[in-house]
């Protein structure tokens, strides 16, 4: 009788046996890669998260257009403002953001209705925000994202300096964006406003507004 068979036999179960042993304990290694990993980028995310929360002030240019009794004030191509708030990321920092914010703008240009005049514009704002942000970098210090939110405010518009009964009300605001974070504290955004008076009749002189189109910087404290 040969034994040449049985002892073939019993070096490929080795062999096999071997090998799935192997293969078995590079899988385990991989698993445990990848929870390290995992572990990692949380922790991660949760000081991004810390480091984009806090205070932060800007700057906003804006344009609009403006009729009064139905002839465009074309002396408005730019609003100027300012903006402070706080903003909160929740969780993964690239997930979603909230921010609290008041902002006002202000304009001035020459008068429709009175020729060598004035006319301002303005609109004040507390604005709630929904931030979402997706990083583009390996330490999440840069991004870009998208943002909306509602407010409520007061716009008010007067012709010239004596004018009396001017448009001017409070009301929702709308707010809707995209976004670019750089170094995590300095963030630019091109956006737009819906302001709560955009059509009225109702004082002394008709008034129409159009939307608000602005960019903005941010700078986290």
């Amino acid at each position: 009788m040969s034994f040449k068979p049985l002892v073939l036999c019993a070096c490929v179960v080795c062999v096999l046996s071997a090998r799935s042993a192997i293969q078995e304990r590079q899988f385990e290694i991989y698993m445990l890669k990848g929870q390290l990993y995992e572990a990692e980028q949380a922790k991660l995310d949760q000081k991004m998260a810390k480091k984009k929360s806090g205070l932060f002030l800007g700057a906003v240019l804006a344009e609009t257009s403006l009729k009064v009794n139905g002839i465009t004030n074309k002396g408005f191509p730019l609003i100027y403002g300012v903006r402070v708030g706080y903003q909160k990321y929740l969780g993964r920092s690239e997930v979603a953001g909230l921010r609290l914010y008041g902002e006002y703008l202000g304009g001035v240009a020459q008068s429709v209705l009175q020729a060598g005049q004035t006319s301002t514009y303005q609109i004040a704002t507390m604005d709630l925000d929904l931030v979402m942000d997706k990083p583009v970098d390996k330490y999440k210090k840069y991004a870009v994202g998208v943002f909306g939110g509602l407010g409520v405010g007061w716009s008010g518009y007067k012709d010239y300096a004596s004018a009396k009964n001017n448009p001017n009300g409070f009301g929702l605001i709308i707010n809707l964006g995209v976004a670019l974070t750089l170094n995590t504290r300095h963030r630019i955004e091109l956006a737009l406003k819906i302001p709560p008076i955009k059509y009225s009749h109702a004082f002394s002189y008709s008034f129409a507004g159009g939307n608000i189109y602005y960019i903005s910087y941010n700078f986290l404290l």
